[in-house]
């Protein structure tokens, strides 16, 4: 018994050592923040599971300043010189063990997006963007998405019908169906299924299992020991058993991962004969002996990461398109839309008033809501300006682009209005408001479907433009963890009869 009680004052006594360490002598005791991150980062779990973080972290920063400590070894930056140092071109800051969730727990391979090292991320962007993300590339996509766009369309004409004129119908799962089912298409093309994949036998529930999965995936990796115990076998077992319907079939997300295994692994040759362009064929038509080919298993991780990442921060941007577009400050700008894409095609490249109110509205309204950490190795330690030490190796830092999106510093003492007009400005002044966009990131490491993602967007805005008046009536509810999700779009939709172009009213 004795033995016993020593061995827990010890553990006891280790513990009171390390909390005054962390306290008060650790190298980031300077840096303010809640007591609670100091010792531990169930603090920082905690307000990730409120759905809330984000507003979390930007009172923080507007309490304590432009750096706060939000973990025992972490810290938040929200100035647009932190952002760029940690996410621009600096080598020595690199994605550390955070992102072991989207590695391989026996080999350690991963994708573009979980690359450690820069020297690995720059291989396998070659792999990635080269032969299937290129804008001529891209361009042969355009057709996918246009189709999947009439589709879209049709089920919100649809969801219209089924109510009486002028109510209230929630576009936000019709949203993140079609963002799904597009960017599905585009990766692995008609070979994985001919129909939208959401409306096919086996694939209910599809999306919601890739938000818990997205969920639950980053959270784990906030707390070490959480995300070591989620990653041992006998948790994988229990957490990743397969799902099977009353008569013995798979559905859901161990469906679909079959499926897409099985048209890259098992039966490239279904890919291959597509007649559809698609990221997956152009994959698989690397030669062998091009430093661009990849292994079977790698080309299935990269599709699966576009499948993981793409449609639910699309469907968060467009949903907040939408119902921006509806509020007493957007309906105007309905109009000018109109006007603009009934003489102009949607060009996501060229400056225009569709482009000014999406990049404001995704600038107000994160896809991503979630800052994304970098670990400082050796050279880095004095990478991020104005600080007043170096910081130690090992470090995580990191910079969230809803703060920034908001911050009265970078955008001015107008931050927190929607005003797309701050864009429709000379080429000269856009150029300083583009260098301070950050929601698709900056750097090598920056967003690779930004162009895909555009293009989605300014069609389906166009497409809903151009047959209905949107009057945003309800609420608009969500929550944030990785990508902002989106349960609630509630709107109206007042067919459009009779347009005049050159900014007239709609009848």
């Amino acid at each position: 018994m004795s033995t016993l009680i020593i061995s827990i004052e010890l553990l006891l006594g280790a513990v009171l050592a390390r909390c005054i360490y962390l306290f008060y002598f650790h190298p980031l005791s300077r840096y303010p923040g809640p007591l609670l991150a100091r010792v531990t980062n169930l603090w920082k779990l905690s307000a990730y599971l409120s759905g809330e973080h984000h507003i979390v972290e930007q009172q923080l920063h507007q309490k304590y300043g432009n750096v706060i400590r939000t973990g025992p070894t972490s810290l938040s930056i929200s100035s647009l010189s932190g952002f760029e140092a940690i996410y621009g071109f600096n080598k020595a800051i690199e994605k550390g063990d955070f992102y072991n969730f989207g590695r391989d727990a026996h080999t350690s391979g991963g994708s573009v997006f979980s690359a450690r090292s820069e020297a690995d991320h720059r291989v396998r962007r070659l792999k990635t963007v080269g032969p299937a993300l290129t804008m001529a590339k891209i361009a042969a996509y355009e057709p996918i998405i246009s189709k999947n766009v009439s589709v879209f369309l049709s089920k919100l004409a649809a969801a219209q019908a089924s109510v009486e004129a002028g109510s209230i119908i929630n576009i936000a799962p019709i949203v993140h169906r079609f963002t799904f089912d597009t960017i599905v298409k585009v990766i692995y093309g008609d070979s994985l299924s001919s129909q939208p994949y959401t409306s096919i036998r086996g694939a209910d529930g599809l999306v919601e299992a890739f938000k818990g999965m997205s969920k639950y995936a980053w959270a784990t990796s906030m707390v070490p020991w959480l995300s070591w115990l989620m990653s041992s076998r006998p948790m994988i077992a229990l957490t990743r058993r397969p799902t099977k319907d009353t008569e013995g079939n798979f559905v859901g997300l161990t469906a679909f991962v079959n499926r897409t295994r099985d048209i890259l692994l098992a039966h490239p040759d279904k890919t291959l004969h597509s007649s559809q362009p698609s990221i997956a064929k152009n994959y698989l038509q690397v030669p062998q002996d091009d430093s661009k080919h990849m292994l079977p298993d790698e080309m299935w991780r990269e599709c699966f990461n576009f499948t993981f990442a793409g449609p639910g921060s699309t469907a968060a941007a467009l949903t907040t398109i939408l119902y921006q577009l509806g509020t007493e400050h957007g309906r105007p700008w309905q109009a000018r839309i109109r006007a603009e894409s009934s003489s102009h095609p949607p060009n996501p490249n060229s400056p225009s008033v569709l482009l000014a109110v999406i990049k404001e509205t995704m600038r107000l309204n994160a896809p991503f809501p979630t800052a994304f950490p970098r670990t400082i190795t050796h050279g880095a330690e004095n990478a991020i300006p104005d600080l007043p030490a170096p910081l130690p190796v090992g470090t995580l830092v990191s910079a969230n682009t809803y703060i920034l999106g908001h911050s009265k510093a970078i955008w001015g003492a107008d931050a927190e209005a929607w005003k797309p007009e701050r864009w429709l400005v000379p080429e000269r002044d856009r150029k300083a408001l583009e260098d301070k966009f950050v929601v698709f990131s900056k750097g090598s490491r920056g967003c690779i479907g930004r162009e895909i993602s555009l293009i989605m967007l300014s069609e389906a805005v166009v497409g809903v433009l151009g047959q209905w008046k949107i009057d945003a009536t309800g609420d608009l509810r969500g929550k944030a963890f990785l990508e902002m999700q989106y349960s609630e779009c509630e709107v109206s939709l007042t067919k459009v009869n009779d347009i005049s172009v050159g900014g007239a009213q709609i009848s």
